[in-house]
């Protein structure tokens, strides 16, 4: 069976990236440009490291100053768990379900429980390259500022390698109970986006029970007091969670010996349980949802079918219905954009608007100037947090897919395309900056015209996030694939738009320190938003004079 499985991981995992491989071109000049891109890769991995290493070492001496810094390993630890247990929903459902090998794979004399354990191992592998970098970089500062012995790093090795398989587990599973449904539904992708959504829920109200926290003050301040008592509040927030703490922080050999054994031991029997649930589980889905359901042959209304329409309707149209009708696009393109306020809305009125003991904590009290310059940067760094995980854009021409060579030859200017590929991803970029908007607003109470501004700014931001991300998918689209799926899990286009995200945050918050002590904070809004207005007149009329350079990759 091991061979089996280590086999079937192997192929479906080559299968998974094969487009890349295969897009190879064995021309010279095609073949620099492809070593470009990959400096360029490995720069903006270069870059996205260190911000998250700045972010690190500055909690890390604040934790230490306040003899709290084992708080940090448990923070670390607690969101590589809730982003892997959300991330792998996505995921798990469209490898273990919507993946077209299982055409293939199904008919073989496989066992159901070794197809599940294959693509949970890719799953893994995949998972493991964003804790690379949520958990390696982090730790090792760790390691580094509190002057940790060989035994930490070679603990910390074992805690990422095994702490974040369980994480993928429970979310795996709960797919397969649900999608255990699916040859009981008439329409595949309703399901597929009421199952995901459905299994959301469930994550979400997990999490929040787990991190439902019943702490008095006076717990607080005896903790606070300890040595490393604040890390105690976290340890039941997720299975093995305290295990790995202890693993990497006892002072005793025996006990970190010990609790990385546990955890070791939990894992594995948890696998195996997982794995023989899946063996019951997963062919009741999976050939479900290859064929059950009725295809609905509805008669063409031709009133409806050649109703006349502007130009702009029906091109912006066309672009909706692709992002709604196919649930893989609309989960990966958009879901993640607006599960972030949610969960962080949840987060906030859960730890801050809680009652304990018949005292409510006010935040609005905690907020002295409503119209300071950092609130006003802070709020705009937020909202960009919550746009770089819109790729409407940023797949715009990928979703396409082989049929983009159209756009060549319709006749409509390439321009105006190109902007009504853009509008849904402003149309989603300007709903976000409402949505946080009004959450601040219902928070802090700040004055209605600085909101207004900031909004202003806010979307001016959005609209030239939705042109730079469009570039990127000009410059290096992805036209050949076997599946949805592929157009945003096998697209290293979609790191692009955090990397620039996260750069103007930091350059955002440089200009706020440098200008904070002689600019008023509604003129320094209004400079932010006109330089975004210019920025994205630059771009587009970038975008104009190399329109035909641009699309030389579509063909």
């Amino acid at each position: 069976m091991k061979n089996k499985v280590m086999v079937l991981t192997k192929v479906i995992f080559k299968n998974s990236f094969q487009n890349m491989e295969t897009a190879k071109s064995t021309n010279e000049s095609k073949n620099k440009k492809s070593k470009s891109m990959i400096i360029l890769y490995i720069f903006a991995f270069i870059y996205l490291a260190g911000i998250i290493g700045v972010f690190s070492n500055g909690l890390i001496k604040e934790l230490i100053a306040i003899n709290q810094e084992e708080m940090f390993l448990g923070l670390i630890l607690l969101a590589i768990a809730i982003f892997v247990l959300i991330q792998t929903i996505f995921s798990a459902i469209n490898l273990l379900y919507y993946s077209k090998d299982n055409e293939y794979i199904l008919p073989l004399p496989i066992k159901p429980s070794e197809i599940v354990a294959a693509k949970t191992n890719v799953l893994l592998i995949t998972e493991y390259s964003i804790v690379a970098i949520l958990g390696l970089i982090p730790l090792t500062i760790y390691g580094i500022l509190t002057s940790a012995s060989i035994l930490y790093y070679i603990s910390m090795l074992i805690v990422l390698i095994a702490f974040p398989i369980i994480p993928v587990l429970i979310s795996s599973l709960l797919v397969l109970i649900v999608m255990s449904f699916a040859k009981f539904t008439k329409n595949r992708n309703r399901f597929q986006l009421i199952a995901t959504l459905f299994i959301l829920v469930v994550v979400f109200a997990l999490s929040f029970t787990m991190n439902d926290s019943t702490t008095t003050p006076e717990q607080m301040a005896q903790m606070v007091i300890k040595a490393n008592g604040l890390v105690e509040m976290l340890r039941g927030a997720f299975p093995t969670l305290g295990m790995a703490i202890d693993g990497l922080t006892n002072v005793s050999l025996e006990n970190q010996i010990l609790n990385l054994f546990l955890l070791v031991v939990t894992t594995t029997v948890i696998y195996i349980i997982y794995i023989a649930v899946g063996q019951k589980l997963y062919l009741k889905g999976a050939v479900g949802n290859l064929y059950s359901g009725k295809k609905n042959k509805k008669k063409l209304d031709e009133a409806k079918a050649f109703k006349k329409s502007t130009l702009f309707k029906t091109y912006v149209g066309k672009e909706f219905k692709i992002l709604i009708r196919n649930p893989i696009f609309l989960m990966q393109c958009v879901l993640p954009a607006i599960l972030f306020p949610i969960l962080i809305i949840v987060l906030t009125f859960a730890g801050m608007k809680g009652e304990q003991n018949g005292v409510e904590m006010d935040i609005t009290s905690m907020v002295t100037n409503k119209t300071s310059i950092y609130l006003g940067v802070g709020i705009l760094c937020a909202i960009q947090f919550f746009l770089m995980f819109i790729y409407i854009s940023a797949t715009a021409i990928s979703r396409d897919g082989q049929n983009a060579v159209f756009m060549k030859y319709i006749p409509v200017p390439l321009m105006k395309q190109i902007d009504y590929k853009v509008f849904p991803n402003i149309v989603m970029t300007t709903f976000m900056n409402i949505l946080t908007i009004v959450m601040v607003e219902y928070l802090l109470k700040l004055p209605i015209i600085y909101l207004l501004l900031i909004t202003i700014a806010g979307i001016m931001m959005g609209v030239l996030q939705s042109y730079i991300s469009i570039i990127v998918d000009l410059k290096k689209p992805k036209l050949e694939w076997s599946s949805e799926y592929a157009v945003v899990k096998q697209n290293m286009n979609l790191i692009w738009p955090v990397i620039l995200g996260l750069l103007n945050i930091t350059v955002m918050i440089i200009l706020t320190v440098v200008v904070s002590g002689f600019i008023n904070s509604y003129i320094f809004i209004c400079i932010i938003a006109v330089v975004y207005l210019f920025l994205t007149m630059l771009v587009r009329n970038y975008i104009e004079k190399n329109t035909i350079k641009l699309f030389e990759k579509i063909y």
